[in-house]
Order: structure tokens, then sequence, then C-alpha cells
């Protein structure tokens, strides 16, 4: 009778283990915004060394969240295209994009002179955006960014941008003006929700920047209209083209442009924080 009672209490035991651990195992379970923030520092602190890594946190994410999973995958081979794979386009576009009012064309701001003025630069971006829009002329042409002039806070980039391109022709009616967005990932959220809003014709976009800047701002733009198309289940638009302004400055490292780019994708999932550090390069890198 003992040993059937030892027995049964054994069997029953071995089941509240078992139970109890798979418990804990459904605990350690993480979010799949922690395992996406994994992905996301991983790549920009190791690139294509942290490969590996990044596939196993993809098919945890995968695991927690099939649709994110499947996000993050299609973000994630966009990123390594902009880097490796994609063309930049030096001064104009190419001649095989749709000219209708489906695309826009967006001219990515920099920031301003301390007194308001623009900076050299910008005014580069600026005559590459109106080459663009004669040669795309039914095109829409965004001009995004905000307040960055240290001694003067009544002007924006765009503000600034989209009255110099209408002073050189460019006609008013073409113009979309985004002036709240203060870096690359603003501006691609910022301008995306207007063009939601208020221009559902457009599904493409071209983006104007420095030669530097193409990549990256590229990158941020298709990442968020990727995203935010899965998460709120509206039409995608997408990065089709770009054209560059081709600067005197072309001294950034590579590793330089990864961090910054991190930084802007981190800003996208929401992490302020850990986006800033990233920025200005007080971060700590996570062990591969």
């Amino acid at each position: 009778m003992c040993f059937i009672v030892k027995k049964l209490l054994s069997i029953v035991l071995s089941a509240i283990l078992l139970v109890s651990f798979a418990g804990c195992q459904k605990a350690e379970k993480r979010k799949a915004s922690a395992v996406i923030e994994d992905i996301i520092t991983y790549h920009g602190c190791y690139d294509t060394k942290a490969d590996k890594k990044v596939s196993e946190l993809l098919s945890e994410l995968n695991d927690i969240d099939s649709k994110q999973g499947k996000l993050w995958k299609n973000i994630m081979d966009y990123w390594k295209y902009a880097n490796t794979d994609l063309k930049v386009n030096i001064d104009k576009l190419p001649e095989n994009l749709s000219d209708k009012k489906n695309l826009a064309l967006v001219v990515l701001g920099f920031e301003l002179n301390d007194d308001g003025t623009m900076k050299d630069e910008l005014i580069g971006r600026l005559k590459t955006a109106l080459k663009c829009s004669k040669q795309y002329k039914n095109a829409y042409v965004i001009c995004t960014g905000g307040g960055t002039a240290k001694n003067n806070k009544k002007v924006t980039e765009a503000g600034l941008m989209g009255g110099w391109l209408v002073k050189h022709g460019l006609d008013k009616s073409r113009l979309i003006i985004e002036n709240k967005s203060l870096t690359t990932a603003q501006n691609a959220e910022f301008s995306y929700g207007i063009v939601l809003k208020k221009y559902p014709e457009i599904d493409s976009v071209a983006i104007i920047s420095s030669s530097y800047h193409i990549a990256w701002g590229s990158l941020l733009f298709e990442a968020e209209f990727m995203k935010y198309a899965m998460e709120n289940d509206v039409p995608e638009i997408h990065v089709v083209s770009n054209a560059a302004y081709k600067t005197s400055n072309e001294t950034y490292k590579e590793s330089e442009i990864l961090r910054w780019e991190t930084g802007g994708m981190l800003q996208l999932v929401g992490n302020n924080d850990l986006a800033m550090k990233y920025y200005y390069n007080n971060y700590e890198k996570p062990k591969l």
C-alpha cells in the first residue's frame, strides 16, 4: 500500500514539475518589441557579422508574432539592400518613373544656420529637387524638416525649402510641407501621416538628399512605410528611386552611417532613449 501511495505521489509531483516548467518556459517568452530592438542593435553594431544572430532573433520573433516576423524579415532585407546594392542617382532621377500624381519627391531637410538661414548643403539638395520636379512635372514635392535654427525659432527647414522652390518656379499646388520633424526617422513618420490623410493618390516616393544620406533616408522611409501599413492595415507606399546632391563632404565612415541608421530605426519603433544613445555615440554594444 505504501509503495502504491509513494508511486502516486511520485507521478503527481512529476506532473506538477512539468506544469511548472512549462509555465516558466511560457513566462520566459519575450515581448516582440524587445526582440525587434535586439534585431536592430545587433545588425547596427556588427553589420553582416551578426547575420546568424539576427536570423535567430527573426525566428524568435516569428514564433511570437508571425506578422511581425515577416515584416522585420522584409525590413532587414531592405536594410542590407540599401547599404550594398541601392543605386544612388547623382543630380537627377531615372527616366522610367511614373509621371502622375501617384509619385512624390521627398526632399530631406538639413540643419539650419543659427540665424535661420539655409546652409549650402540644403540649397544643393533643393537645386537637385528642382531639376527632378522638372523631370516629373506631375509629381508632388514633399519638403520635410522642422525648426533647427538655434537663434530663430520662427523658421523651419521645410518652410524655407518650400519658399525657395516656389521662388524658383515650382507650382505651389504641388508642394507639401512637413515642418515638425527633427530627425530622419521623424521625416518619414510625419510625412507618411500627411500623405495618408490628405494625398491618398500617392503610392510611391523618390528620396532626394545628399549622396551620403540616400541609403539612410531610403531605409527609414521604406521601413516606416512597411511597418505602418502592416500595423494599421492601410495601402502600402514604397520608395522607388532617389536623386542625390553630390556633396564635397564624403568623409563619413560606413560605421558612422550604420550607427545613425540604427538610431533612426530605434526611433521608428518607439525607443527614443536608446535611439539618442546611438545618435550621440553613447551606447553599449550587445555581446555577440
